[in-house]
């Protein structure tokens, strides 16, 4: 009986936060926070049935930079620290893989650090909790996967990705390198990059010694193409 009324509380909350606390059912034009689809979709006009990998989701809808991809018959893989983030994705995106795991470049455990069962601001790094989040901080132990066990553990093991998004609070780099790029190489990377210089930044060098061309930038949102792939 507990578990029957566990799993109704559960179901009422997402059509909740999904259906009632917004407004979902309207059609819109991004789903993006600066509109970062609208980029991507223009970029990948020209691929078929995609495949994407999107590291801290979120939303299945809201704030979200593959829903657009989604919706042109693109899946992939979604992958947040958060539980109800996952049913969400399950609720709203079955078709895709929705993993609840941390991304970090080490198999292992870590905790995290979150205020709320919904929100964008959970991370793995302590620093970045006590800088961002006001009030009591929660903390809880998970699974954290370095994206290449996550994909070698998919359906997709070997397919190269054509759009990677990573927004993971502050981690961002240590996701990019648990990504082996001989492998799983994305034609396309959207990555959060907070440093005042770009250019000089970890995630900018980094991606610039692996062939890759910063394209177009958002506030933080930053967009990299592969220099060995023809877009148009």
């Amino acid at each position: 009986m507990n578990n029957f009324i566990n799993k109704l509380y559960k179901k009422i909350h997402i059509i909740q936060n999904i259906y009632l606390k917004n407004k979902f059912l309207i059609k819109r034009k991004t789903y993006a926070m600066e509109g970062e689809d609208l980029e991507i979709v223009k970029i990948l006009k020209n691929i078929k049935n995609g495949f994407y990998v999107d590291a801290g989701g979120y939303h299945p809808l809201d704030r979200n930079n593959t829903y657009l991809l989604y919706k042109n018959n693109w899946r992939g893989i979604n992958i947040d620290l958060s539980e109800f983030s996952i049913d969400l994705f399950n609720f709203i995106r079955p078709d895709d893989i929705n993993i609840n795991v941390a991304v970090s470049n080490n198999d292992d455990y870590v905790t995290f650090f979150y205020q709320k069962k919904l929100s964008q601001l959970t991370t793995i790094k302590k620093n970045i909790a006590n800088q961002r989040m006001q009030g009591l901080i929660k903390e809880q132990k998970i699974k954290s996967n370095k994206l290449t066990t996550i994909l070698n553990n998919s359906k997709y093991k070997n397919r190269k990705i054509d759009f990677l998004n990573i927004d993971i609070e502050g981690a961002d780099f240590e996701a990019l390198k648990s990504l082996d790029f001989e492998i799983y190489r994305p034609k396309l990377v959207c990555v959060e990059i907070y440093d005042e210089n770009i250019d000089n930044s970890n995630i900018n060098i980094f991606l610039k010694d692996l062939n890759y061309t910063r394209i177009w930038s958002a506030t933080f949102s930053h967009l990299y193409t592969d220099n060995f792939i023809n877009f148009n």
